[in-house]
């Protein structure tokens, strides 16, 4: 301990900056060629990996996109031929759907043609039958009203008047 007293006293120095004056340059040498050594692994084996990595990254995100492009397009196409199979469709849907109404229309047409012609019909013959009811009526009530005013004029005048005027009364008083 005396020695380093003396050493101490002597102005050598502060003993921890004495070590790295002795290790120092031992030191520093072995960090350069341990930075040198990582320096070369790191350029010449890691970047060139990493950097291949990236480049096969790029590669593979760019035959990605280009695929999607061909596999978009194949599905506009797609779409689009859907869409035409519907246009189609519906087409189609409204055509078949014109004919069945026409068609329809035109048997209900037929079918009301064929009833006003047998309604028609019948409403002929009913008329030609209240027709002919009405002449025989007609022909009846000038024979009654001849038989009233034959029996009410007897009545009133107590005589039986002629059948001929009879009838012309009948005949003038009728309008015919």
């Amino acid at each position: 301990m005396a020695t380093e007293t003396a050493e101490h006293a002597s102005g050598s120095g502060f003993p921890p900056f004495d070590q790295i004056m002795d290790t120092g340059v031992s030191q520093v040498f072995w960090l350069i060629v341990t930075f040198a050594v990582l320096y070369f692994a790191v350029a010449n084996v890691f970047l060139p990996k990493i950097r291949k990595a990236v480049e096969d990254r790029d590669g593979a995100i760019k035959r990605d996109v280009a695929e999607a492009a061909v596999l978009s397009g194949k599905a506009d196409e797609s779409v689009k031929q859907f869409e035409a199979q519907i246009a189609a469709a519906r087409a189609n849907a409204r055509d078949t759907a014109s004919k069945a109404k026409a068609e329809a229309d035109a048997r209900t047409a037929a079918a009301t043609a064929a009833k006003e012609a047998e309604l028609n019909a019948r409403l002929a013959a009913a008329e030609a039958r209240i027709s002919d009811t009405r002449t025989k009526a007609m022909a009846n009530v000038s024979a009654v009203a001849e038989d009233a005013a034959a029996a009410i004029a007897e009545k009133l005048t107590g005589a039986k008047p002629s059948p001929a005027a009879v009838k012309a009364a009948v005949a003038g008083a009728m309008g015919g």
